[in-house]
């Protein structure tokens, strides 16, 4: 039998395990690296070869293959860019001309408008023609009357428009007519005339403040023919000289709404020719 003490063997051996456990260096494991290919045996997270870490997920492209990608989407991006100048400078060619092209059908619209809202009506009264031979009161006194006429007539038409909507106003209560050219006395009361010359007016509206009535109404021109009885008006558009050119149209009234032999001024006419 042994002197050895079996509890003391058994804690020799326990002692020789453990110094054996921590005296043993693991070997360092094979890795490769998943960015340049290199293989190493390490324990370090970062690939001796390119520097790269182990655990970094790696590029899907190659450099050269990433240098070739950005060109190609230099190149796209600029095509892009390209393409949409290209498309807003034609649109804003499609939208200029699309502008001009709907200006100018509103102008046609507008001129055909006023040609057709200016144009000459006519009326012939032969039992108040002058007559030269007569007295003169009688002569006078169917002048006057075919100024009252002239004033009817367009009465009636004014109130025709209102009622066709041409014209913007609820209702025309009477027409009044004065001589064309300002503070001239009326062209019915010189028997030395043989044409009347009229500015009229289709009162829609009268006010009055401290005794002075004013009228708001729509514009007409007339004239009238004496030795004939023949009537003429038309609705007027008054358009200034320096209003013609921002006008989105102008139409000239016709020379015979005023019996105008002159020539053509401002936005009318000379009434007589110049001498």
């Amino acid at each position: 039998m042994s002197d050895e003490d079996p509890w003391e063997a058994a804690r020799a051996r326990t002692r020789e395990d453990v110094r054996q456990i921590f005296a043993r260096t693991p070997e360092a494991p094979q890795r490769t690296c998943p960015h340049c290919g290199a293989q190493a045996q390490t324990r370090e997270e970062h690939c001796p070869a390119c520097g790269r870490s182990y655990f970094e997920r790696p590029d899907r492209f190659s450099p050269r293959t990433r240098r070739f990608l950005q060109v190609v989407g230099a190149l796209a991006a600029a095509a892009v860019l390209a393409l949409v100048v290209v498309v807003l400078i034609h649109l804003a060619g499609d939208n200029g001309t699309s502008a001009r092209e709907r200006r100018a059908a509103a102008a046609a619209a507008e001129r055909a408008r006023l040609t057709r809202e200016q144009r000459p009506h006519h009326a012939t009264l032969v039992a108040l023609r002058d007559d030269p031979g007569a007295a003169r009161a009688t002569r006078v006194e169917r002048r006057v009357a075919l100024v009252d006429r002239l004033e009817a007539a367009i009465t009636v038409d004014a109130r025709g428009r209102v009622a066709r909507r041409e014209l913007r106003a609820r209702s025309i209560r009477s027409t009044s007519c004065h001589a064309l050219v300002n503070n001239a006395r009326g062209d019915e009361l010189d028997l030395r005339k043989p044409l009347g010359r009229y500015a009229c007016e289709a009162a829609v509206e009268t006010a009055s403040n401290a005794g002075i009535t004013s009228t708001l109404g729509v514009p007409f021109v007339g004239t009238i023919d004496f030795s004939s009885g023949r009537l003429t008006w038309c609705k007027d558009n008054p358009t200034s000289a320096s209003d013609v050119k921002s006008a989105l149209a102008f139409v000239r009234l016709s020379r015979e709404c005023t019996a105008a032999r002159g020539p053509v001024f401002g936005s009318g006419y000379l009434i007589e020719p110049r001498r």
